[in-house]
């Protein structure tokens, strides 16, 4: 059966919902560079945005059910749910940096691989919880399957430019649908 997930923003308890956007629910349904729902929650996390340097996880509801989770997809009260009108398209998408402040880390968009012009959108994958437990995640037969959910949790943003601090690095990922 399929794990569907839900965006949230740890620190203000808000969350987006891909049905809200025509997207599917389903991690790989919707993790690709161009999809509405990810775009939307992209544009929030630039600076000025509600998401700007938050601490956000892509919850899949399966995740939760074992000693130490916390079910964060449960948790998500309708209050806390928000639609955002804007959205980032494709091509912007192709020129952000993802940006991890808590690992001080960032992931170049522009370097991303294409699979026959679908390019794998890291940011769901990154901090995804809960994947391979259900029909529609990213599986140990793709690459760089060990990264899915690393970034769970940590506070991140999206830049246009690499950032300046010497002490950030960037951090290469292959995340390909085989």
């Amino acid at each position: 059966m399929g794990q569907y997930y839900k965006t949230i923003n740890l620190d203000d308890k808000q969350w987006m919902y891909g049905h809200d956007f025509g997207s599917g629910i389903k991690l790989m349904e919707h993790s690709w560079v161009g999809n509405n729902f990810v775009g939307a929650i992209m544009e929030l996390m630039l600076k000025g945005g509600l998401w700007y340097k938050k601490r956000i996880v892509w919850a899949g509801g399966y995740y939760g059910e074992e000693e130490q989770e916390v079910d964060y997809y449960g948790q998500c009260s309708q209050s806390g749910k928000i639609i955002s009108t804007i959205f980032m398209d494709e091509d912007t998408q192709k020129k952000v940096k993802l940006v991890n402040h808590t690992k001080k880390l960032y992931v170049r968009y522009d370097e991303l691989p294409d699979n026959d012009g679908w390019i794998v959108n890291p940011l769901p994958l990154l901090i995804a919880c809960g994947n391979n437990r259900g029909g529609g995640d990213y599986y140990e037969c793709n690459p760089d399957y060990n990264k899915v959910g690393i970034w769970a949790g940590d506070i991140l943003s999206i830049k246009f430019a690499v950032p300046k601090n010497q002490w950030y690095k960037k951090f290469v990922v292959r995340f390909q649908k085989r």
